[in-house]
C-alpha cells in the first residue's frame, strides 16, 4: 500500500508540472532576463562608487543605463541643468571590466532620450499605490532596461547597506510601452524575505527560501539580488527556491549560470 501511495503521489505531482524542456525553456528565459538586470544594477553601482571617487565635476544629480553596442553597456552621470554627461563607466560584456571617463561632454540624442523617458517613467511609478519601502533595510533601487522597440521594464529592487544580508522579496517590476503607458505590473514575492547572517561568523555557503503557489520559479529579481550580494560580496556560489506549486527545489548556480530542478532537500547536499 506504501508502494502504491508513493507511485500514485509522484504521478500526480508529475501531472501537475509541465514538461521538463517546458520547464528548462523558462528557466532559461528566467536567467536571461535576472542576468541582464544584474549587469544593469551592477553598473550603477560601480558607477556610483566611482562617480564619488573620480569624477571632477559632481553635479549630477541623474544616473542613466542602457546599451551603448551589443559588446558595451554605457552608465551615465548627468547635470539635469547642463544637460550633460559628467561622468561616464562602460561594462564590457566580453570580458566584464568596467572602465570609468572622467569628462563633461554633451549628451546624444539616445541619451537624452533614455534620460526624458526616465525621468518621466519613475514619475509615473510614484503615482503608482502598493510599492513598499523596507526603510530599516535599505532603499528600493529603480532599474530601467529596455526590452524592446516598444517595451521597457522598469524594476524595484529592495537594497541593503546592512552587512551579511541578502535582501530577497519586495522586489516588482512594471512595463512601459513607448509612449509611458503602463502595460503590466508585478509583485515578485508577497514580502521581504531577507538571508540575514549578520550573527553567524564567516560567510554561509548557501541558502534557501520558499515561494508561494502564485510564484513557481525562481524570479529573475532572485537571480539578480543573490549575485548582487551573495555572489558577489559573500562569496556564495548557490542559492535555493522551494516551488510550493510544483513540489521541488530550483537551485540556481552563479559559476554555470544555470537553473536545476531537484525534487528533495537531500539532493542539494
Amino acid at each position: 500500500m506504501a508502494i502504491a501511495a508513493a507511485i500514485a503521489t509522484f504521478v500526480s505531482l508529475s501531472a501537475q508540472r509541465p514538461a521538463l524542456h517546458e520547464i528548462n525553456a523558462i528557466n532559461d528565459s528566467i536567467l536571461d532576463e535576472g542576468y541582464t538586470l544584474y549587469l544593469h544594477d551592477k553598473l550603477a553601482w560601480t558607477m556610483s562608487d566611482a562617480y564619488k571617487q573620480l569624477c571632477s565635476s559632481k553635479t549630477a544629480s541623474l544616473s542613466v543605463v542602457g546599451m551603448l553596442s551589443d559588446t558595451l553597456m554605457s552608465g551615465i552621470m548627468i547635470d539635469v541643468d547642463q544637460l550633460k554627461c559628467v561622468f561616464e563607466c562602460r561594462l564590457n560584456l566580453n570580458t566584464g571590466e568596467i572602465e570609468p571617463f572622467n569628462m563633461v561632454r554633451g549628451l546624444s540624442k539616445k541619451e537624452l532620450e533614455r534620460a526624458e523617458r526616465q525621468v518621466m517613467l519613475l514619475e509615473k511609478l510614484g503615482e503608482l499605490d502598493g510599492i513598499v519601502s523596507i526603510k530599516e533595510a535599505g532603499s528600493l533601487n529603480p532599474d530601467v532596461v529596455e526590452m524592446g522597440d516598444n517595451l521597457v521594464r522598469v524594476y524595484l529592487l529592495q537594497g541593503t547597506n546592512r552587512s551579511k544580508l541578502i535582501p530577497f522579496g519586495n522586489d516588482y517590476s512594471f512595463d512601459f510601452d513607448s509612449q509611458g503607458r503602463l502595460l503590466a505590473r508585478r509583485k515578485y514575492h508577497s514580502s521581504f524575505i531577507p538571508i540575514d547572517f549578520s550573527q553567524k561568523e564567516g560567510n554561509i555557503r548557501k541558502c534557501t527560501h520558499s515561494h508561494l503557489k502564485d510564484n513557481p520559479y525562481i524570479t529573475p529579481t532572485d537571480v539578480a539580488t543573490f549575485l548582487l550580494y551573495g555572489h558577489d560580496l559573500y562569496q556564495m556560489n548557490t542559492f535555493s527556491v522551494y516551488s510550493t506549486a510544483l513540489s521541488c527545489y530550483f537551485t540556481y548556480n552563479a559559476t554555470t549560470h544555470s537553473i536545476v530542478m531537484v525534487e528533495d532537500e537531500e539532493s542539494m547536499q
